[in-house]
């Protein structure tokens, strides 16, 4: 076997364990005041952390006003997604001759289209090119466009406050279970 090929290899398997450990379940990862979250297909992975092509796009509040659609949001903002006068989107140029080239659109972990967004309802945009689109396979091929909504994202921000409440409780109770079991 070629040695060019191990570093494939090795992602293969890091997405399919990710892939593995997530079925079932949803993942809301805390990730540490300051540092900036990227929506990826698997979970959320630090800004420090990632090694794939993804431009991310959280939109200020006056900003976001002045757009009519996402098309008028994404023009001319993430290197690599051109989007025409006609509102077709293309990450990296054409990928097809036959097929689409029209990205796949995932808009709170479901797949949208673009123009039942409002944008000023986007918490955050991140666009995923190359590797990194790979975890949604043939769909992902024309690369992934990932929206969370103001809504979704406080319903996340909610359930990590939870989680974390929760297992402060737990470690409580267990440290009351060990005084109680020394005495």
């Amino acid at each position: 076997m070629n040695h060019r090929f191990f570093p494939f290899l090795f992602f293969l398997a890091l997405v399919a364990l990710s892939f593995l450990s997530s079925c079932g379940s949803t993942h809301n990862v805390a990730i540490p005041e300051g540092d900036t979250a990227v929506e990826m297909g698997y979970g959320t992975v630090s800004k420090d952390d990632l090694t794939y092509s993804v431009s991310s796009l959280k939109p200020e509040e006056n900003e976001i006003t002045s757009y009519s659609n996402m098309y008028d949001y994404l023009r001319g903002r993430v290197p690599g997604v051109m989007v025409s006068p006609d509102n077709k989107i293309q990450i990296r140029g054409n990928n097809s001759i036959n097929a689409s080239t029209e990205p796949l659109i995932i808009v709170d972990g479901t797949e949208s289209d673009l123009d039942a967004i409002n944008p000023r309802d986007v918490y955050s945009v991140d666009v995923l090119k190359d590797g990194s689109a790979s975890i949604y396979g043939v769909r992902g091929a024309c690369g992934v466009i990932i929206i969370t909504t103001k809504s979704a994202q406080y319903v996340n921000e909610q359930r990590a406050k939870a989680k974390k409440e929760e297992k402060a409780r737990a470690k409580a109770e267990r440290k009351a279970a060990r005084e109680a079991k020394k005495k």
